[in-house]
C-alpha cells in the first residue's frame, strides 16, 4: 500500500489534486472532497488512530513503541542520517 500512495502522488498533477469526488460514508451519508483533502484525510487518520492506541497503553501500564515519522524515513532512506 505504501508504494502504491509514492507512486501516486509522485504521478498526480495539481489540476487532479484538485478534482472533487463523490462518495459516501460507512453511515450511509455522501460526502464530496478533493483528492487532495482525501490524501491529507487519509495521513492524520491514521496518525490519529496511533496515538489513540499509545494512550490506551498508557492507560493500563504498557509503555507504547516509539512510532515516528523521522524513524521511519531513516529505515526508508539510510541516507538521510549523513549530513
Amino acid at each position: 500500500m505504501d508504494a502504491w500512495f509514492e507512486r501516486y502522488t509522485a504521478t498526480v498533477s495539481p489540476e487532479q489534486l484538485g478534482e472533487r469526488i463523490v462518495f459516501r460514508f460507512t453511515d450511509g451519508d455522501t460526502g464530496t472532497m478533493s483528492r487532495e483533502e482525501m490524501l491529507a484525510h487519509v495521513i492524520t487518520h491514521g496518525a490519529y488512530h496511533r496515538g489513540n492506541v499509545g494512550q490506551v497503553l498508557k492507560s493500563i501500564s504498557v509503555v507504547p513503541p516509539r512510532d515516528l515519522f523521522t524513524k521511519f524515513l531513516h529505515i526508508s532512506e539510510p541516507q538521510r542520517r549523513q549530513a
